[in-house]
């Protein structure tokens, strides 16, 4: 052990010794260049000697060929390079991202003519485009400056405009987008933070391309001209009298190598990595065991970040043909343990010791090719985010395809083996839906062919971080009923990640449950559900009995209308998805909305938040006609209605700190409230959630899910208003912690007469609101009536269906207390 920390040490400061020297090297050759026209001993232009003088006191590097001192040119030449490649690089910075953000918010033709603009300037030759842009403004400084900051454009558009569009994707954007906040806000507070490492990154690589590009432009006499001097133009001047006088060439060249080559060194760096220390790696090479029928085997696993154990200790076996069931609560370990599984890291969090096996061999003594290959063969996860499991830009089944490449199927066999996956996770394998992009599904569908994807080529170890909280108790049930049959047939060892024990209980051979990065119990799921030993696995047991037979929180409300849509219809492109739906919601009522994944619920939601403009019908809020999209609504219209996002972990804006979040709707619907009544009211509405001042100073990564959730709705409350929608606002939550959250909502409800529409796959959640519940299928309302009718006596076979494919415990367990 001693050893290992040892080597981790030695590895952490050669790595700050290498960041360290890198950025002195740097920063001495930019101060030489800066100040070095006050250190020359001479006037640039002083003739001193002949041309191409040899080295003598008054001009220790020698002449160049106009006979003036070497060094006095070097010193002076600096500046012009280091500042034209900064001063370019701002403004390619400034328009490009500004650029690039813009056409990805907007879309459309503005996307469009921006991504045509830049196809047109990366069709030209750096070089080519140099010259023109410097021929058409003038040689000089100025044109330098213009044509460098055109070169390097078009690359950092398409840069940010990529990151943009994928943290546009994030909860908390969407949610600044429905309560109306103006693009640049979008942009300036809710993007760009984001976007800070990703482009401090590509700064560092730009300014070596901006220097190269200055110093270019320089050897071909497009900027200072003569006498001016110039480390690029002083390679120009002195070429043919390279054998006469070496230094006049070598001097400058080597001023701008060392300078790209430090920046491009200190770059390397400090760009944030994972620091993944692996033990057993020395050397590279991998060490094979006899692990018997194991398909995983983790020794002693313990994961650091920033000296706390976030792993602690951990020992597991999953034999092939098994189901093992990771369960605790949110923050507990079940992501990390199960990414340690394929010898990966998230970025902050180090291995310090212990072993991890993958089909007998080393995950940890193997070189980056050597454990990609391991993977392909032996093991397959699909995540628990379904919008970020598939890659945007590749069609359904050009991804399960890409997985069959690797795992070196024939490319005649890859359409039939894609087929049978997507039959496999019970999707369509017709030739349309094959062709669909990741964002023409809905979520359920996305983390199913994800399912697909994962068990097309067989692998050893599947893991299935939470495959159940995007979908539908039915396609849940399915996937459930899918994973028994691979396990009877004697299947891979299946790792399955899931924050309560309902959704493992007739699925899994054996459970582990985790506390704060510790096994605090193992065993069958049999008797674990029987005789939980630890109270963690009491909490769950008790929460899950709890959630099988729920008591109804709340009643049907009786006042008002205060929501009612008619005759609702939207498309999806060139699809239908929503059709003539008809819904109402009274003062203080709930409705809640349930149905198959991509029966359009989410889609519904996002008409009623203008997020989805492209609907028709009428939306009535408090007696008057609503507009459909967010740009067209009034300011009261969007502090009515409030949109409370599906994940906890991206409904929150990770760079901001709570009381910046929650008081962001403040400044926007309350604005008469000065900087000391924002701050008391953001006080006072954490508190009516459920959480302490103490919160309004943290940011969202020292929050648990349940937290995070609680700080998503005081910001909804922040707004004051009458209409909560709720996307799944317990799916990512384990089961004590949904309990008090849908508790909270029904108390906001009762107290301060708010109605709430609740999108949910949990049948259990509209049994405890109570209020309506209306069932979706196919884009249109099958059934619907309050919610004890429904539950109790359902007409619709699809509601039948989703009524009977709620998770239950095995009959057969009687829960025993145990312990205090």
């Amino acid at each position: 052990m001693n050893r290992l920390v040892r080597r981790m040490a030695a590895a952490r400061l050669s790595r700050r010794a290498g960041a360290v020297a890198a950025g002195v090297v740097l920063a001495t050759v930019v101060l030489l260049a800066l100040i070095g026209p006050w250190l020359a001993p001479h006037t640039p232009g002083a003739v001193l000697d002949m041309p191409y003088a040899p080295r003598s006191g008054h001009a220790p590097l020698g002449t160049d060929h106009l006979g003036s001192d070497v060094l006095s040119r070097f010193l002076t030449g600096g500046r012009a390079l280091v500042l034209l490649a900064v001063g370019a690089l701002a403004v390619a910075y400034v328009l490009g991202a500004g650029l690039g953000m813009v056409a990805a918010l907007r879309g459309g033709l503005v996307d469009a003519g921006v991504l045509r603009l830049v196809d047109v300037l990366l069709s030209l030759p750096s070089f080519l485009l140099l010259s023109v842009v410097v021929v058409a403004v003038g040689r000089g400084a100025g044109g330098v400056a213009v044509a460098t900051a055109v070169v390097l454009f078009p690359e950092i558009v398409r840069v940010v405009r990529a990151a943009t569009l994928q943290a546009l994707q994030h909860d908390y954007v969407e949610a600044a987008v429905a309560r109306g906040e103006t693009t640049g806000h979008v942009l300036a507070r809710e993007v760009l933070p984001n976007l800070a490492p990703v482009l401090a990154a590509d700064a560092g690589v730009r300014f070596v391309g901006a220097a190269f590009t200055v110093a270019t432009a320089g050897f071909l006499g497009y900027g200072a001209q003569p006498p001016a001097a110039d480390w690029g133009l002083m390679i120009l001047e002195n070429r043919d009298g390279l054998a006469l006088q070496p230094l006049a060439v070598i001097v400058p060249a080597t001023g701008i190598l060392v300078l790209l080559l430090s920046a491009n060194l200190l770059v390397d760096a400090v760009l944030p990595t994972a620091r993944v220390h692996r033990p057993g790696s020395v050397g590279g090479t991998a060490v094979d065991i006899d692990a018997g029928d194991a398909a995983l085997r983790i020794r002693d696993l313990t994961v650091e970040a920033d000296g706390m154990r976030v792993l602690d200790g951990i020992e597991l076996d999953v034999p092939r043909g098994r189901v093992l069931a990771l369960v605790g609560p949110s923050g507990s370990g079940k992501t990390t343990l199960a990414l340690a599984a394929f010898g990966e890291l998230r970025p902050g969090l180090a291995a310090t010791s212990g072993t991890v096996h993958l089909a007998g061999t080393s995950v940890f003594g193997l070189r980056p090719r050597q454990l990609r290959q391991l993977r392909a063969r032996h093991a397959a996860y699909v995540p628990q985010d379904p919008r970020t499991s598939l890659a945007p830009t590749l069609r359904v089944g050009d991804h399960i395809g890409e997985f069959l490449r690797a795992r070196g199927v024939p490319r005649a066999e890859r359409q039939d083996r894609v087929r049978m996956a997507l039959r496999s996770a019970r999707l369509p394998d017709d030739d349309a839906f094959l062709r669909r992009r990741p964002h023409q599904l809905s979520g359920g569908q996305r983390q199913r062919v994800a399912l697909a994807a994962a068990l097309a080529h067989s692998p050893d170890l599947l893991v299935l971080d939470e495959p159940t909280s995007a979908l539908d108790p039915v396609t849940a049930a399915g996937l459930l009923a899918d994973l028994g049959r691979i396990r009877e047939q004697g299947g891979p060892a299946v790792v399955l990640i899931a924050h309560d024990l309902t959704h493992v209980a007739a699925v899994a051979d054996d459970v582990v449950v985790l506390e704060r990065g510790r096994v605090v119990e193992q065993g069958p799921v049999e008797a674990v559900l029987a005789r939980p030993a630890s109270e963690p696995a009491r909490r769950l047991v008790v929460a899950a009995r709890a959630a099988m037979a729920p008591r109804p929180v709340g009643g049907r409300a009786e006042g008002p209308t205060v929501l009612s849509v008619r005759d609702l219809s939207a498309d999806r492109g060139r699809r239908n998805v929503l059709s003539g739906v008809d819904l109402t919601v009274a003062e203080s009522g709930c409705l809640s909305v349930v149905g198959p994944s991509g029966g359009g619920k989410t889609t519904l939601l996002r008409c009623l938040a203008g997020l989805h403009p492209d609907w028709a019908g009428e939306l009535r809020l408090d007696g008057r006609n609503v507009e459909h999209g967010v740009r067209g609504r009034t300011r009261d219209d969007l502090r009515l209605l409030q949109l409370v996002p599906q994940d906890p972990y991206d409904s929150l804006n990770p760079r901001h700190t709570v009381e910046r979040i929650v008081s962001r709707p403040l400044h926007l619907h309350r604005p008469e409230l000065d900087a000391d009544a924002r701050r008391a009211e953001v006080h006072r509405l954490l508190e009516r959630v459920g959480l302490d001042a103490a919160h309004a100073a943290v940011r969202p990564e020292r929050l648990s899910g349940g937290q995070r959730q609680r700080v998503a709705l005081a910001r909804a409350l922040a707004a004051e208003p009458r209409v909560l929608l709720c996307d799944e606002a317990t799916s990512a939550l384990d089961a004590p912690t949904a309990a008090t959250v849908l508790a909270l909502l029904d108390e906001l409800r009762r107290d301060l007469g708010l109605a709430l529409v609740v999108v949910t796959h949990d049948m259990t959640v509209p049994v405890r609101l109570g209020g309506d519940l209306a069932v979706l299928v196919d884009g249109a309302i099958r059934e619907a009536g309050p919610v004890e009718r429904v539950v109790a006596a359902p007409l619709d076979p699809v509601t039948v269906q989703l009524l009977s494919a709620v998770p239950q415990l095995p009959s057969s367990t009687t829960y025993e207390r145990t312990g205090p």
